[in-house]
């Protein structure tokens, strides 16, 4: 890779604009070069990103690199401000459940314009952004409710729940924005997300898990239960638990098992639970997708559990 280039990537964290790859004595015919040779991927006019870090990254990170190329090819003037899950995305905040376009609006008033790639929002007060490693977004809480607002509250809570259990936000922020956003103008899926929402909850698909059991008029298990034998040696800290039936739910996400050993010891693991009397719900990423196989599931354990 051109030095150039190499050094322009390094410096944006594996991005770069056209323009500066220019400024920075790059010729044109380089930065084609680099980009039929794979080198580079054009995510959109004059947004760049690294051709290895794009082609490595699973699917639900890719939005990271989407949304800091077009961030830093759309310039500041008139500023403009990542929204929605791009702005969650930036920060490694847990995305679901949304579009590949990224998000942005402008500060103070302005036009902005929508395309297949970019989806341009009405404008911000600049009391609702922030700066996270030279980009402006807006806070973690104004984007989970705007994710929650047009994207459904399930997206919203996968979000939010994440950006709690790392402490990048608190419930008062949350509370601040939907007093800030007043989204109840037109959906009721944040207020729904925001009386859902749990910082011990530790991924995505148990975010998902909870919104299921919620819509599905089941009352919420306790999460992350440690349980312990008879002479109090740890066996397990199981995803969700019903302590009065001694029903176990653990979920299978989609990064949980990642070798071979991984699944052996969560065998051992669930055997022993058994043999201490309890009773184990085992769901899917994909089983997340179909409430009733989730019913199913839960009424069987249940009845087992009776």
């Amino acid at each position: 890779m051109h030095p150039i280039i190499r050094a322009a990537l390094d410096a944006g964290r594996g991005t770069a604009t056209g323009a500066d790859l220019l400024r920075r004595g790059a010729s044109r015919r380089e930065v084609e070069r680099a980009v039929g040779a794979g080198d580079l991927v054009r995510v959109r006019r004059n947004a760049l990103v690294e051709g290895g870090l794009w082609r490595e990254a699973r699917p639900w990170d890719r939005h990271d690199l989407r949304a800091r190329a077009v961030g830093r090819a759309l310039g500041d003037t008139p500023p403009l401000v990542l929204t929605h899950h791009s702005a969650l995305a930036v920060r490694g905040i847990d995305v679901h459940g949304v579009d590949d376009r990224v998000h942005v609006a402008r500060i103070g008033e302005g036009r902005g314009r929508t395309d297949k790639g970019l989806a341009s929002h009405r404008p911000l007060d600049e009391s609702l952004t922030s700066t996270h490693e030279g980009l402006l977004t807006v806070t973690p809480a104004v984007a989970c409710v705007q994710v929650a607002s047009h994207f459904g509250g399930e997206a919203g809570l996968v979000s939010a729940d994440d950006a709690l259990h790392r402490g990048v936000m608190t419930r008062t922020d949350l509370d601040a924005a939907m007093a800030a956003l007043r989204p109840q103008r037109w959906s009721r899926e944040p207020a729904k997300m925001v009386a859902l929402v749990d910082e011990r909850t530790e991924s995505a698909a148990e975010s998902r898990t909870r919104w299921a059991l919620q819509t599905l008029g089941f009352r919420m298990p306790t999460p992350q239960v440690e349980i312990f034998d008879d002479v109090g040696d740890l066996v397990a800290r199981v995803d969700f638990l019903y302590e009065d039936m001694k029903l176990v739910i653990e979920i299978d996400g989609r990064k949980k098992y990642e070798k071979a050993h991984d699944l052996w010891n969560e065998k051992q693991r669930e055997d022993r639970l058994r043999a201490m009397g309890y009773t184990v719900v085992r769901l899917t990423w994909a089983d997340l997708d179909d409430l009733s196989i989730v019913r199913d599931k839960i009424l069987r354990g249940v009845s087992l559990a009776a």
